[in-house]
């Protein structure tokens, strides 16, 4: 049978596919830009045919009906592993189901407690040799993919070809559903003042050589603008984003001087501008693993001068760091953070930044506080913390004494607050 044959006969039309998920159905989606769309858009609809279904999803993009139909409270209960801004308001209604855990681990704590019936994700068209791509996701869907009973892909024309462990053979996969469309965008994040000015202080702490790791938003964007004269950079991060692609093209990042995976951009997935997918699309330098491989922080620490970037919402005068809530309002996950935070500290001149603005954006706020707000998450835990920074500049609290740690914080906290903090400090006889 010819590579071509063997593909179109596995190919089926929606309701063929729907028609597959059964009562009591554990399913696994796949996330970010490689989210199956025809899944989500019709899973309300099967979701009323059946009973106690089960979905894994990431991060959804969208408010699809299944997140917020009323009547499948009882029916259909979503697990995630980010409270987007699309569904975060509706945890608590019955449907979504928020789980704490850090992302390497995710495909581990599923298939400790259950069979996968069915994963549902996306793909790259097939090639000549009988092979699609999982494309821009590599997170947890090859090992889960792997796993499943039944496996169904969405075919995306606009889906680009990667390298790594995104490859599947077509003899792997039960179906796949013909669905082109232009794959979910990150919007790009303007960079403020305050913004510029932490990147700035960032920048001064990665030498040249580094290995990195960047997340997302106004405060990455500008520690990638301030990393423009740097050289020989090499990347190992959870999320391949267009700030890499702008280092890279400028020649910034070339990954000559990594340890692991020398000369390649190492990530669990890729999410940003239809530029960057088509940058990612069958190029060498990059390849996708999954996260139990890319965010372990053992192997993170092989890395030589591993230096992690991460942002936050609070961090206390101790060095406690919330990424993940709002009080006890959960507002995303915790994700790669610690790892990647506790990973680059085992590299041999490795750093972990956690970078913020001193202030919420109506400037009423400290964000760098006495004591986490009540039912604050702990990301981060103030025995694993490294070096924080501000527009104000960095504290290095690794290895230093409660009164050190305090002295650096306030330090950096906006002027109008320090005087605050000096006092609870005091009245808590830290200094």
């Amino acid at each position: 049978m010819t590579v071509e044959n063997e593909f179109q006969s596995k190919v089926i039309g929606v309701e063929k596919a729907l028609s597959l998920i059964q009562s009591k159905h554990k399913i696994v989606t796949a996330m970010a830009s490689a989210e199956p769309s025809l899944f989500f858009e019709n899973l309300a609809k099967r979701a009323r045919q059946v009973n106690d279904l089960v979905v894994y999803c990431a991060n959804p993009s969208k408010n699809f009906e299944c997140f917020h139909a009323a009547d499948l409270v009882g029916r259909l209960e979503l697990v995630t592993l980010f409270l987007t801004s699309s569904i975060r308001g509706l945890q608590g209604d019955g449907l979504i189901h928020y789980v704490p855990q850090h992302l390497s681990q995710w495909v581990k704590n599923i298939l400790a407690h259950h069979s996968i019936d069915i994963f549902w994700g996306s793909c790259s068209p097939p090639d000549s040799r009988g092979f699609v791509t999982l494309g821009t996701g590599a997170c947890y869907e090859p090992e889960i993919l792997r796993a499943a009973k039944i496996v169904i892909l969405e075919v995306n024309s606009e889906m680009p070809s990667t390298f790594g462990g995104t490859l599947v053979p077509i003899s792997m996969v039960t179906h796949f559903i013909e669905n082109s469309h232009p794959l979910p965008i990150a919007a790009s994040s303007a960079v403020s003042t305050e913004d510029q000015s932490i990147g700035n202080f960032v920048a001064s702490l990665i030498a040249n050589g580094s290995t990195i790791q960047l997340g997302i938003g106004g405060i990455p964007n500008a520690i990638a603008n301030a990393l423009g004269q740097h050289k020989d950079l090499g990347v190992h991060t959870e999320m391949i984003n267009d700030a890499m692609m702008k280092l890279y093209q400028e020649g910034v990042i070339n990954g000559r001087c990594k340890t692991l995976w020398p000369g390649k951009m190492v990530g669990a997935f890729v999410f940003g501008s239809r530029e960057l997918y088509q940058f990612v699309h069958q190029n060498p330098a990059i390849e996708l693993h999954p996260a139990s491989i890319v965010n372990d922080p053992y192997r993170i620490g092989r890395n030589f001068q591993m230096a992690s970037l991460n942002t936050a919402v609070e961090v206390d005068l101790t060095g406690q760091c919330c990424s993940e809530s709002l009080g006890h309002k959960e507002l995303s996950g915790v994700g790669g953070a610690a790892e990647t935070h506790i990973g680059a500290q085992r590299s041999r001149g490795g750093i972990g930044i956690i970078a913020l603005r001193s202030t919420t954006s109506d400037g009423l706020t400290s964000k760098i506080g006495f004591e986490l707000k009540p039912g604050a998450k702990v990301s981060i835990s103030r025995n694993d913390i490294d070096t924080v920074v501000t527009e104000y500049g960095a504290a290095k609290l690794g290895g230093r004494s409660v009164v050190q740690r305090v002295k650096a914080m306030i330090g950096i906290a906006h002027p109008k607050f320090r005087d605050e903090l000096l006092s609870q400090a005091r009245l808590a006889r830290y200094l």
